[in-house]
Order: C-alpha cells, then sequence, then structure tokens
C-alpha cells in the first residue's frame, strides 16, 4: 500500500469540531494510584532520552532493519505451528502481544507472556542496539518515489515496539523499576527514530510508537518503590517528536511524483512536450486522487477510453483557466510574446502550481506557531469555496494532495500534551511527599517542581481535589475532532 494512502485515510477522518453540534461522550478516565516518591538523588539519574555523550556512533536504522529481518522469520516459525482449532483461527504471537500489551497490566499472564519473549531475544538485543545509536537515517531523502514509496520497514517497527513494551512491563511486574525504565526509553528512542524522515507517515508511526511507551509509563509510576520522574520530564526534549524533517519532505513529494512542474518556466514548450506532460500529469492526478495504483498501464479498450476522458479532463480544466492564467503571468513581468508561445497546458499548469505553492506557504508559516494561537490559521489557509474550485479545478486537484496539516501536528502536540500531563503528576506525587502524604490544593501551588502548560490550550492543566482523591483533565483541543480521544482525563487516588 503507498504510505500516502494511509496518511490520507487518517487525515480523512479527521472532523472540525466546530462541524458537529453533539457533545461529545467524556473521555474513559485513567485510574492512577498515586504514590507519594520524592525526587531521586541525582535528579537526572533517570532519563527519556539519552545524553548524546552516551550514545554510540552509528545508524540505528541498521540495527532496526536487522531487528525487523529476525521478527519476520521467528513468525514465520511460528506461524508453520498454528493449527485451526474447532474451526477457528487461533491467534497469531502478534496479536496475542498486541493485545498484552494494550490491555491491563494486572492481567497479564507473566509466564505466558515471558515464554513468548524469550523466543524474540535476538530481536530485542538488535533494538537495543539501534536505540543506543546516534543517527539513525532511513536513507529516504534522496529517494525519487514521491507518493508512491512503500515504507513496509516503517509499519513493522510498531511490532518491534510492543515486543519493548512487553518487555517493560514484566519487569514493572517483576519489581524491576530501573530496568522498565531503561526499555521504556529505548521505546521512546524508537518512536523518534522512525519519525526523522521525510514522510509524514514517519512521523505518525513515531507519534503512535511513543504512545505505547507512554503507556508503560502510566503503569511504572504506580507501583511501591516507583521512581519520580518529574525531572525526567521536565527534561525530554519538546516537541518530543518534531515534524519539521517530515513536513518538510510532504511539501515536496508532489516535484519527485511529477517532475514534470520544475520545468514549467524554462520557455515555451512543443507542442509534443506539452501533449507528453498533459499525458503523465493526468495520470499522476487521477492515480492520486483517486487511489488508482500509479503505474498501471492503460490496457484494453474501456481503460483506453478512460484515459481519453482523463485526458480531456485535463485539457478542459487547462482551457477555463487559460485567460486568467495567460494574464497573471504577464502582469508578473513574463513577456506576453513569450507566454502566448506556451501552450495551453503549459500556461494554465504553471499559473495552478504557483497558486498551490502560494496558499502553502500561507499554511505552512503557521505551523510552528504554538497551536492554540494558530490552529484556526493553518486549514483555513488552504481551505477554499465550492465556486473557487470550479474557478480553478487544477489547483483543486493539487490541493487534495496537500495533508490535514492541523491533524498531522495535533498527533505530536497531544503526545506532549500525554508527556506534560505525567509531569504534573509526578510533580504532585512531590508534593504529597514533601507534606506528609497530602494532595495539593492546587496546581498553582507546585512551586519547587512547578506544572507545566498544556500546550494545546496555553493554560494549565484542570485540577480538582475530593478527599484523597483528584481529577487531573484538559479539554478537547481547539479546532481539533469532536472525539473524547482527544481529550484527557485522570482520576488520583492516593495509596493507602
Amino acid at each position: 500500500m503507498r504510505h500516502e494512502l494511509v496518511l490520507l485515510g487518517l487525515i480523512a477522518a479527521w472532523t472540525p469540531q466546530a462541524a458537529l453540534a453533539q457533545r461529545p461522550p467524556e473521555p474513559t478516565p485513567t485510574a492512577i494510584v498515586l504514590r507519594p516518591a520524592a525526587e531521586p538523588r541525582p535528579a537526572l539519574k533517570y532519563r527519556l532520552v539519552p545524553e548524546r555523550s552516551s550514545l554510540v556512533p552509528g545508524n540505528a536504522a541498521i540495527f532496526y532493519h536487522r531487528a525487523i529481518q529476525l521478527a519476520l522469520d521467528r513468525r514465520m516459525r511460528f506461524a508453520a505451528e498454528d493449527r485451526v482449532e474447532g474451526g477457528a483461527r487461533t491467534e497469531t504471537v502478534d496479536e496475542q502481544i498486541a493485545n498484552w500489551v494494550s490491555g491491563p497490566i494486572a492481567k497479564l499472564p507473566r509466564q505466558e507472556a515471558r515464554k513468548q519473549l524469550d523466543a524474540f531475544e535476538a530481536v530485542l538485543r538488535e533494538i537495543e542496539l539501534g536505540a543506543a545509536r546516534s543517527t539513525c537515517d532511513w536513507e529516504l531523502d534522496q529517494r525519487q518515489e514521491g507518493y508512491s514509496l512503500l515504507l513496509p520497514e516503517i509499519q513493522e517497527m510498531r511490532s518491534l515496539a510492543r515486543l519493548v513494551a512487553l518487555r517493560s512491563k514484566l519487569a514493572i511486574l517483576d519489581g524491576k523499576p530501573d530496568e522498565a525504565m531503561h526499555w521504556i526509553e529505548i521505546g521512546l528512542v524508537m518512536g523518534r527514530h522512525v519519525s526523522d524522515g521525510p514522510n509524514v507517515i514517519q512521523a505518525l508511526v513515531g507519534v503512535a510508537i511513543d504512545f505505547v511507551a507512554l503507556r508503560c509509563l502510566d503503569d511504572l509510576i504506580q507501583v511501591p518503590g516507583a521512581p519520580n520522574l518529574f525531572w525526567a520530564l521536565a527534561d525530554a526534549p519538546r516537541p518530543f517528536i518534531d515534524m519539521r524533517h517530515a513536513l518538510e519532505g510532504e511539501r515536496h513529494l508532489i516535484d519527485k511524483e511529477l517532475p514534470g512542474l520544475n520545468e514549467l518556466d524554462e520557455g515555451p514548450w512543443s507542442l509534443d512536450r506539452a501533449r507528453r506532460f498533459a499525458d503523465e500529469l493526468q495520470r499522476k492526478l487521477f492515480a492520486l486522487t483517486s487511489s488508482e495504483p500509479i503505474g498501471m498501464e492503460d490496457s484494453g479498450t474501456a481503460n483506453e477510453m478512460a484515459g481519453l476522458v482523463r485526458r480531456l479532463g485535463i485539457a478542459a480544466m487547462s482551457a477555463k483557466i487559460y485567460p486568467e492564467a495567460k494574464k497573471a503571468l504577464i502582469t508578473q513581468g513574463r513577456p506576453a510574446v513569450d507566454v502566448e508561445a506556451m501552450p495551453v497546458i503549459q500556461v494554465a499548469v504553471l499559473y495552478s502550481v504557483q497558486e498551490y505553492q502560494r496558499l502553502l506557504d500561507e499554511a505552512y508559516k503557521w505551523i510552528h506557531v504554538p497551536y492554540w494561537q494558530s490552529y484556526d490559521k493553518v486549514d483555513h489557509s488552504i481551505q477554499r469555496s465550492a465556486d473557487q474550485k470550479l474557478a480553478n479545478p487544477l489547483l483543486a486537484m493539487f490541493q487534495t494532495l496537500i495533508p490535514g496539516l492541523n491533524a498531522v501536528r495535533l498527533a505530536a502536540i497531544r503526545l506532549d500534551r500525554q508527556l506534560d500531563a505525567l509531569q504534573c503528576i509526578e510533580a504532585i506525587r512531590l508534593y504529597a511527599a514533601a507534606h506528609g502524604g497530602t494532595l495539593p490544593p492546587s496546581l498553582e501551588v507546585l512551586q519547587d517542581a512547578p506544572a507545566p502548560i498544556d500546550p494545546l490550550t496555553g493554560k494549565l492543566f484542570s485540577y480538582s481535589v475530593d478527599g484523597d482523591s483528584a481529577t487531573l483533565s484538559a479539554p478537547l483541543p481547539p479546532g481539533g475532532p469532536n472525539h473524547p480521544n482527544y481529550a484527557l482525563r485522570y482520576v488520583l487516588k492516593l495509596a493507602r
């Protein structure tokens, strides 16, 4: 499957909150048994990512590729032993591990899980070696494929992350918090490594991997003797996953998919060159906007007719906007004689691409401004009315290739919100340790270990106390989906 189809499916699920009148159900609260704990000595004994000075020179991707191959080999061996019982397929090892990792830690069958994990010991060793490396280069920046680039290794990293999470959970159950923290750190580093590439899908998979690791952190901080991780969380990078590399790469994918776009402004084309460009443009645009596999050649009368219809469509769209496009290019300072010598499609597409790049800049210039100050600016910059789309259908087709930028960056900021919420919980544990096991009356009183700001609202998290329990919550992000998964709610109860 093309990586972009996965991305477009994710973006398609994005529904602006303002578009839905119905109030969403409350998020399922995460219950935390709160155990007072002072800060470790030294304060930065634990970290979520290793210090650069402790890393080994080398490329982590090499070790991850080895781990993937070993895991696939191991899975094939298990598959050969699979059997059907009572007419139903038995659960695969991968499915079993996924269920264990996503389920409550108290229900994890330790002995069975340990037996399964032992079979992946060599895989975990390669992962551990990879996470200790100073760089992670997937060698994707210079690939010439655009939206058609396959990324199977990135998707397989999800399975590796579940193995790491299972190792973390077993260490927690065994009463080994330092070992658990070691594997949680590895899981978080994996997410950051996966995200470091020129494709948004990489960043989204990296975020998903780190959420798996953070669920282990939820479990760890509740066990007796668990270290306080306030300063480890405060010291973590923000943003934890930086979308710059991915968004920059995504911005230029269309140039790789349609290299002829870079030649539009090189003087008048011949009619033959324009015809070849039109054929390629209609093939790629139709494939990208209709999920037809790129590279599939038309064959048979029906396909030939479909190709003719699409060519006529591109020609009709070009003819429709040609007068406006020609006027705009001349106004920009191009000699009228040169513009008039260009084929219609060259003029129309050159003008549309310039408009596309202008609109893209209007959106991209906001994406690194704090979310609460810019969420209404980003998508608004590239939204166009039906009349505007009809006025320039070529531009409208190019715009369908722009990912929902707010949806993409919200994924990463939600991860930061989760980290900040955990930092608040650890600040509360510090306060309780210093005040006889009592809860702070408000987040404002946390001075020695101040509560962080919610990165989606720019305000403190909501916090209320009721006896020996408290609630820490955050609302749906402004402009975000009307879905409870996008809100946050922790119920904290002091251990007795």
